[in-house]
């Protein structure tokens, strides 16, 4: 329910003035591209949250231990990957978007 109602918010600016109905395809991509920036932003924005809670939990929380540094090392190897996966998808919808969709 929590993540509905933050994406609801994270939305409300696209909704509000996107209130006008789209009258051609161009608009139509226009704001569909527009609400998916919002939801990749958001995205990045809680991928990052979560990367640095596991790194101040592995390193800085439970640093003392060997079972809490292998974990946060699990948690950097996996961020990173996500960071690579998420900019690439992120550059070729750029990509596709200004080629297919340019003036």
């Amino acid at each position: 329910m929590h993540i509905f109602i933050v994406t609801l918010l994270a939305l409300l600016p696209q909704i509000t003035l996107g209130a006008n109905a789209p009258t051609d395809f161009k608009s139509l991509v226009s704001l569909l591209t527009n609400i998916l920036g919002t939801l990749v932003t958001l995205t990045f924005v809680l991928t990052f949250i979560a990367f640095l809670w596991g790194v101040v939990k592995g390193w800085i929380i439970d640093g003392g231990s060997a079972e809490g540094v292998k974990s946060g090392k699990n948690v950097v190897i996996v961020g990173v990957i996500a960071f690579v996966i998420m900019i690439s998808v992120w550059g070729i919808l750029t990509m596709l978007q200004s080629s297919l969709f340019s003036p």
